[in-house]
């Protein structure tokens, strides 16, 4: 196996306005405390225009797909869910128990959103598998016999071991392809995903990224980072279906909300809560420094949201309470928030 590939295992529209209404007053009120008219006040709020940022694919010359689109500064309706938020990430710096969080929440159906700490990056952990699954179904889309491809699991000393364990592919066993991406991404699974990373073309993984307008990865670098951010772009862009094929992006979304992870959003969310989500830690014990991290989109109410929560600690089992507790604070905020658009 190449030294590439193992360090690469670790490693692992149109701009929206408010319309601007015109409307002509046949007959002038003489009392101008009177209300408005319904046509007036139309008229005021439609003054208020908004600003929205594009993210477009490049390596095309006549052309330029839309992955993305957002709000061009952070909502003034998520200000109060921020400062709730930050007030935990304080008491638990104060605490001792987090060293650094940074979380990045943004509504899916207006495009409204907010960033806390966005100058803070991470080792990625196991959330490196969800460009790992995005490569891998962007290959069965020119290859679609790539998905039934069998690969025998042999046993392997070199794996890392995981905090949080689940079931895994067993030695002497042939999988395809598909069946490795549901244990990679549903358990976790370090086997299931080592088998697809030497199989896979660096390239196209490397790829996966630049596409999506996001920095290259060094593949070589086993401290690699990234950012909330960035880190959220891949699930951003699998929930609206515009890198993989619509199908493919609703493939990966089932397998990612099979996740088996219930320590982080889901531990104090509604057993009823879908949530299509991937988690991802890493370590050094010689530091005491670990990392625990949780991504996903939660479907709430029609007013579905993403959420990347990024954290800095030393335990990684004590960081999942500062990740729970984020999570139900937003589900709680937007749960009852009216000025969120309700569509999906």
């Amino acid at each position: 196996m190449s030294n590439l590939r193992i360090h690469l295992y670790y490693a692992l529209s149109i701009v929206v306005v408010g319309s601007v209404a015109s409307y002509f007053l046949l007959h002038e009120k003489a009392n101008s405390s009177q209300t408005p008219s319904p046509v007036a006040q139309l008229a005021n709020k439609s003054d208020q225009k908004t600003a929205y940022r594009l993210t477009s694919q490049k390596g095309y010359q006549l052309i330029r797909p839309l992955l993305a689109a957002n709000q061009a500064d952070e909502a003034d309706e998520l200000a109060s869910t921020k400062t709730k938020i930050l007030s935990i990430v304080d008491e638990n710096q104060k605490s001792g128990l987090l060293t650094s969080a940074s979380v990045y929440l943004f509504s899916l159906s207006d495009g409204k959103w907010v960033y806390i700490n966005p100058g803070e990056s991470y080792n990625p952990g196991s959330m490196i598998k969800v460009p790992m699954l995005m490569t891998w179904l962007k290959e069965s889309e020119a290859n679609p016999s790539v998905l039934e491809k069998k690969i025998t699991f042999n046993s392997d000393p070199a794996i890392p071991t995981q905090t949080f364990n689940s079931a895994s592919v067993k030695p002497g066993t042939a999988y395809s392809v598909k069946d490795l991406l549901h244990y990679m991404i549903a358990f976790s699974d370090n086997n299931a995903t080592r088998l697809l990373n030497n199989n896979v073309v660096i390239a196209d993984f490397v790829r996966t990224f630049t596409d999506l307008n996001l920095p290259a990865p060094d593949v070589s670098d086993r401290n690699y980072t990234i950012s909330a951010k960035n880190m959220s772009d891949f699930f951003i862009t699998l929930y609206y279906g515009t890198y993989v094929s619509k199908a493919n992006s609703e493939f990966a979304m089932e397998l990612l909300s099979q996740c088996d992870f219930k320590e982080g959003f889901l531990k104090q969310l509604p057993a009823t809560a879908k949530v299509a989500h991937k988690f991802g830690e890493w370590g050094d014990n010689r530091l005491g420094v670990h990392e625990l991290h949780e991504t996903g989109v939660v479907y709430l109410d029609h007013k579905p949201y993403l959420l990347t929560v990024m954290t800095k600690g030393t335990n990684s089992k004590d960081l999942t309470t500062v990740i729970s507790r984020i999570s139900k604070v937003v589900y709680d905020d937007l749960s009852s928030s009216a000025g969120l658009t309700a569509s999906l």
